[in-house]
């Protein structure tokens, strides 16, 4: 009898060793276990953005000039002989040298039936030339048209202050979040402390006026009230590519992560 008293109370000890010495079982999703081990931070996003328009200043003009000869020699003489009058016409008409640049010529020799020898030598040649001004597009123009062997081929107008304008814009954006900020931790008592941001990308498009120019000037049958409707009611997609000297509007945003404390007093 007393064994048996002896050996119950040996497994009642050793039950409550083992159950003081356990771990406690954890149950749960993986959600949920992630949020009992790595408890979340309560934060709030604050987003702005800014906005500010500008004009095309700048036009990247591209020319090719084509030129064929028997000879090598003479297609090759003949095609910078062509680029030499251009440089040097617009160049006496104020444009800086550095901003007519030449590509490096292709040639493409032409066979005739039954001979092994080229008949022909075409030589082509793009020349960009950088302007300020629609006089100077004019220029281009003129001298373009003066040789059959000149194509003009593209033109690319481009704003010179782009990054400035972006980087303005994303400093004005940053203000405009700190601002939100200050305004909830007064409103609601908070401290928001600042833990992560994301730059939103810029975006650069025509301004409604100057699409509709454009589109005017494209397909002049399409300026009627639908169109002009359309653009008042902001249903536009603009395109991304400025057709022209012209006014182009930039948008930038940006995006702070910021971690919720509660105010407390002397924090």
């Amino acid at each position: 009898m007393q064994r048996s008293i002896w050996l119950a109370l040996g497994v009642i000890l050793s039950f409550s060793a083992s159950s003081a010495f356990s771990e406690p079982e954890l149950k749960g999703t993986p959600h949920e276990l992630k949020g009992f081990l790595y408890p979340e931070e309560n934060t709030v996003t604050i987003f702005a953005e800014s906005k500010r328009t500008a004009y095309a200043d700048v036009a990247i003009l591209t020319l090719v000039v084509t030129t064929e000869d028997a000879k090598l020699s003479r297609s090759l003489a003949g095609n910078a002989e062509i680029r030499k009058h251009i440089t040097k016409a617009l160049v006496d008409f104020g444009l800086d040298p550095k901003a007519i640049q030449s590509s490096e010529f292709s040639t493409t020799p032409e066979y005739g039936w039954f001979s092994k020898r080229p008949i022909n030598h075409k030589v082509i040649n793009r020349m960009a030339i950088k302007i300020g001004d629609e006089s100077q597009l004019m220029q281009v123009a003129v001298l373009a048209d003066e040789f059959d062997e000149v194509e003009f081929s593209d033109t690319v107008f481009q704003h010179s202050q782009k990054q400035e304008a972006i980087a303005e814009l994303q400093a004005k954006a940053l203000e405009r979040v700190m601002a939100k900020k200050r305004h909830y931790e007064k409103m609601l008592g908070l401290v928001l402390r600042p833990i992560g941001f994301r730059d939103a990308s810029a975006s650069q498009q025509p301004t409604r006026g100057a699409l509709l120019r454009n589109n005017y000037a494209v397909t002049p049958g399409l300026y009627d009230k639908d169109l002009a409707l359309s653009a008042t009611e902001g249903s536009f997609q603009p395109h991304t590519q400025t057709q022209s000297f012209d006014e182009v509007e930039y948008q930038v945003g940006g995006s702070v992560d910021f971690q919720v404390k509660q105010a407390l007093s002397g924090d």
